[in-house]
């Protein structure tokens, strides 16, 4: 099995899990194959990519940290939860299963692939970044009460776009002023809306006032800088930035994973606390498990597992002689690297 851009996928691919549509209902079935119609159609509704099974994957495994359907589900209860048609009290068993799930899984690198469609993608987001934070406290020696007031913290940290357009959030082109200033609106607007509702620990509150914060004071809305933020504002904007970044937007195609983290790790101590980015930098699969990618030396392969310790050089299998490379331990291929994700 494995995970194959959108942009990729042939008529005739067979499908290896199903992709899901509006509320976690089944839009094609596991072992569907998939045709040019059905495609252009994923495409249209803003699919990044599908699971697939082919020879060159056959025999490959992918476990996720988070089960696909959790994610779903939570995206599901939190549009519920933003349209006036559930509460708080429907996410919080699926945050903990999340907690639970990052807690034994936690010597493993995460990998988040894009399950939705552009109709989605702000929930998608959400729990996203809930689940990235929850990851980055986990490897920072959180307790568990900690990881899930964080995790809460994470997945309602984009509340206060409810009062946000859609025509401003969904805007292809730049925005004018008056509509960035309404854009600025939206962690404070977050922030009152959980402070008046909802009973939530204040360090949950006070992340998503702060996820747009930067360190080195050019964030919003207060300038704050250094350790003036909060730890899960400081945890939250990491995992925000990451997560906005390697996702397709309207005005956007998506950036890699490897350019977001290089980017991340040259704003250490700028935009974001360093020591945040380099815990990050032990949670993510860069390559994940599956995907096909280009070495240096010309050798076509296919990961088979990452380091947490070594992101950027997993173990390889040449996809033609089956050749099994370990990019961090083969003393053979220290000079070779990924070039890029085929």
């Amino acid at each position: 099995m494995r995970f194959l851009s959108i942009d990729k996928v042939m008529s005739g691919t067979k499908l290896a899990k199903p992709i899901y549509g509006a509320h976690g209902l089944v839009l094609v079935r596991e072992n569907f194959e998939l045709t040019e119609g059905i495609i252009c159609r994923l495409k249209g509704l803003g699919y990044q990519g599908v699971y697939i099974e082919d020879e060159i994957s056959e025999d490959i495994v992918i476990n996720n940290i988070v089960d696909d359907e959790i994610r779903l589900e939570a995206a599901f209860r939190l549009e519920e939860m933003l349209r006036n048609k559930g509460n708080l009290d429907t996410l919080k068993p699926l945050i903990s299963e999340i907690v639970e799930s990052v807690i034994e899984s936690k010597d493993v690198v995460i990998n988040l692939n894009r399950l939705c469609g552009h109709h989605q993608y702000t929930f998608m987001h959400s729990v996203n970044v809930g689940i990235l934070s929850t990851c980055i406290g986990a490897k920072m020696k959180y307790s568990r009460k900690e990881l899930i007031e964080l995790g809460t913290s994470g997945m309602l940290h984009d509340v206060g776009k409810k009062y946000v357009p859609l025509d401003i959030l969904d805007k292809k082109g730049k925005l004018t002023k008056e509509e960035f200033d309404v854009i600025l609106k939206h962690p404070e607007k977050g922030y009152d809306m959980l402070s008046s509702s909802y009973n939530l620990n204040s360090a949950t509150k006070v992340g998503v006032l702060q996820h747009h914060e930067r360190f080195d004071g050019t964030g919003y809305p207060r300038g704050l800088k250094g350790e003036e933020i909060s730890p899960f504002g400081r945890i939250l904007a990491v995992a925000d930035t990451y997560d906005a970044m390697t996702s397709d937007r309207s005005y956007r195609k998506a950036f890699e994973a490897s350019e977001v983290l290089e980017y991340l790790l040259g704003a250490g101590n700028t935009g974001y606390d360093y020591n945040i980015v380099d815990h990050f930098t032990k949670c993510i699969a860069v390559y994940p498990i599956g995907t096909c990618v280009a070495l240096s030396d010309g050798t076509q392969g296919i990961v088979m597992h990452n380091y947490s310790d070594c992101i950027l050089r997993p173990i390889v299998r040449n996809i033609h002689n089956k050749q099994i490379i370990d990019l961090k331990n083969d003393p053979n291929y220290l000079d070779v690297c990924i070039n890029g994700v085929m």
